[in-house]
């Protein structure tokens, strides 16, 4: 089972999955304003936080996730629960919400990746050698640099999404901690038309949450899901990618 950590009280349970690089701590201002509504559970995902590297299998199934959060309910007697997921964080809150329609209240997506997979990921993690390219680069980061550089005056990225990326690869931890997380979530992926058919006949209160300025996961990478519901709320803040989570809370 995951590690979670309860930062919170409230009538409500709440599962909340955190971004790349990151680890339970980054709810904790989040869980502070929403003391009385809501309890906070939040996990630390493989290879963040307190959590080591899984030792069973070299890549995480849905099928395996399931039962990882069932073990969790079953542990903390839990039944109706809403759920978040903010950035990586979106792929797991979607797992959960695909497996347990009938038990979430909500599914609350903050710059959610996992609707629009980057094409980026795509070469870095679906074929053998695009695994080994994207290690090879990680571990020549001034060549990654000066490739950034290239694609960047292309015009094939911009500026934030490099220093983004920079910035979580920055040292040679946080570089094995994304390969390993990216490497390892590449089958947690979602079909559109199916997902959305079960959040449409369920009633799950669907709520997106975007940075006006956010070039990493930017809000038209909701809409090939988002089009295909019947009901759902999007908010849109003016805020990038690495501060849309403290501003949510407020909302909350």
């Amino acid at each position: 089972m995951l590690p979670v950590f309860k930062l919170s009280n409230g009538p409500v349970p709440l599962l909340a999955f955190h971004g790349i690089g990151q680890d339970h701590r980054a709810f904790e201002p989040l869980a502070q304003q929403l003391e009385g509504r809501y309890a906070v559970y939040a996990f630390d995902l493989f290879f963040h936080g307190s959590q080591p590297a899984p030792v069973s299998d070299d890549v995480l199934t849905k099928q395996r996730f399931q039962e990882i959060i069932q073990a969790f309910l079953h542990q903390y007697q839990i039944d109706r629960f809403a759920v978040l997921g903010f950035s990586m964080g979106g792929r797991f809150a979607l797992a959960v919400a695909e497996a347990f329609p009938k038990h979430t209240t909500e599914l609350i997506l903050l710059a959610p990746d996992g609707i629009t997979l980057s094409p980026w990921y795509r070469i870095a993690t679906n074929t053998g050698l695009g695994r080994q390219l994207f290690r090879y680069f990680l571990k020549h980061m001034p060549l990654f640099h000066r490739f950034g550089l290239f694609f960047l005056a292309l015009g094939l990225i911009n500026r934030s999404v490099l220093r983004f990326a920079e910035s979580t690869l920055a040292t040679p931890e946080q570089r094995e901690s994304v390969y390993n997380a990216w490497v390892y979530f590449r089958k947690l992926q979602f079909n559109h038309r199916k997902l959305s058919e079960i959040l449409n006949n369920h009633p799950v209160r669907v709520r997106f949450f975007a940075g006006h300025f956010d070039q990493v996961l930017p809000v038209s990478y909701i809409k090939p899901l988002s089009r295909r519901l019947h009901a759902y709320e999007l908010i849109v803040l003016k805020t990038g990618h690495n501060r849309l989570l403290e501003r949510v809370g407020k909302i909350l």
